[in-house]
């Protein structure tokens, strides 16, 4: 009996020792990434894209899409909204009031690679000024999208 316990204990042991402390990554290019295992605090497999090129490739998208403050900020009548894409695609723009209704959409095209800026007169789709106030403005592009405040003063 005191063989089976002693074997047992053993075998518990070795399983505990052998277990790794790092957890490797293969990437698509070959390459692998070796994470430690106390370091990593979330494992999530939410998300449009599965594959690490296409996680690479999203994440190199996201971090070129860029959408910048307006300027001036507050203004009156008009402001001028800049913002980057990485490559050429579909760019819509729109204004959003506080409530989240739509304001005015200011863009709805494909757009070429680079820097773009677009000016908002502060009127509605219906062509009427629109009252002092917060507003946002909303861009999306390649199934993502960036918000910024704007703020209209009369």
């Amino acid at each position: 009996m005191k063989k089976y316990i002693l074997f047992l204990l053993y075998a518990v042991s070795s399983v505990c020792i052998a277990q790794t402390d790092s957890l490797f990554i293969e990437k698509a290019d070959g390459t692998s990434i070796k994470y430690a295992v106390s370091a990593i605090r979330e494992i999530t497999f939410s998300g449009v894209s599965t594959s690490v090129k296409e996680q690479d490739l999203m994440q190199k998208v996201l971090s070129s899409f860029k959408l910048y403050q307006n300027f001036p900020n507050p203004f009156n009548p008009t402001t001028t909204i800049q913002y980057d894409i990485p490559r050429s695609g579909e760019v819509n723009i729109a204004i959003y009031d506080i409530q989240g209704r739509l304001v005015r959409s200011l863009a709805s095209f494909v757009q070429q690679v680079g820097s773009h800026n677009i000016v908002w007169d502060s009127r509605n789709n219906g062509g009427a000024n629109v009252s002092s106030g917060t507003y946002f403005c909303r861009i999306d592009f390649n199934n993502a999208f960036l918000v910024k405040k704007l703020i209209l003063l009369k």
